[in-house]
């Protein structure tokens, strides 16, 4: 009888430790997803624009008024859900940016980007932000939607990512490693976006966008999103530990 009381703990204890494993898989399940996602819109795109004889269209927000438009759509709405689900780490006392706020605040970027397109360039039935906000108002709120989210995937990687309970082991020195270059190469890729879009003159956007420039560096930042989210959901073996 008096094996009961450690039997009783014994079994609490591996109920503790099986619903922890449980939850750090269902974290790792969640950045799988996400990092997957990401992987899957840009190479959907190009696929599609492979068989099309236009080729590719000038940036991916464009593939909103395409046969592609539910990929578009779908896949950065998925992206918001799973970002807006993700919970992270419980923050340190009064901890400001915090997994859980830059996940929801890069899912408001994602929802924004899918459900409030840029302006078209034919007459079609307008979206229900189009309606209510006018085309002109709609692309601003696209166009903020976009760098929210980019930027929050950015503070991921160089600020939430590359945090470390204590002395760091060699293949988190690594991890790290690629966050920081994923992280700064959404920033660069961003910043070059927004550069483009400064450029004044027609012909210099008629340029642009027959060569695809956005498209190519938003692809950019969305792999180096995706790369991120995929090595800190450990698929990649090597560097795991």
């Amino acid at each position: 009888m008096q094996d009961a009381p450690e039997e009783v703990t014994a079994k609490t204890a591996g109920k503790v430790q099986e619903a922890h494993n449980d939850l750090v898989l269902s974290f790792l399940a969640l950045r799988k997803a996400i990092g997957i996602l990401g992987l899957f819109l840009p190479a959907g795109l190009l696929v599609f624009a492979a068989f099309q004889p236009a080729g590719l269209l000038p940036s991916i927000s464009h593939y909103y008024y395409s046969p592609m438009s539910d990929l578009f759509v779908g896949t950065m709405v998925a992206i918001g859900v799973f970002l807006w689900a993700y919970e992270g780490y419980r923050p340190e006392g009064d901890e400001l940016i915090t997994d859980k706020r830059v996940g929801r605040a890069a899912a408001l970027g994602a929802f924004g980007v899918a459900f409030s397109p840029i302006p078209p360039e034919t007459d079609v039935v307008c979206t229900v932000l189009q309606c209510a906000l006018g085309n002109r108002v709609a692309a601003l709120v696209h166009y903020g939607a976009a760098v929210l989210f980019f930027a929050a995937l950015a503070v991921f990687c160089l600020v939430l990512f590359v945090k470390s309970a204590g002395g760091q082991s060699s293949p988190k020195r690594r991890r790290n490693g690629i966050f920081r270059v994923c992280g700064w190469t959404i920033v660069a890729a961003l910043a070059v976006i927004v550069a483009l879009g400064l450029l004044p003159g027609p012909e210099m956007k008629a340029r642009i966008n027959g060569l695809s420039l956005v498209f190519w560096f938003e692809a950019v930042a969305v792999v180096a999103f995706a790369f991120s989210w995929i090595v800190k959901g450990r698929m990649i073996a090597p560097l795991n530990g």
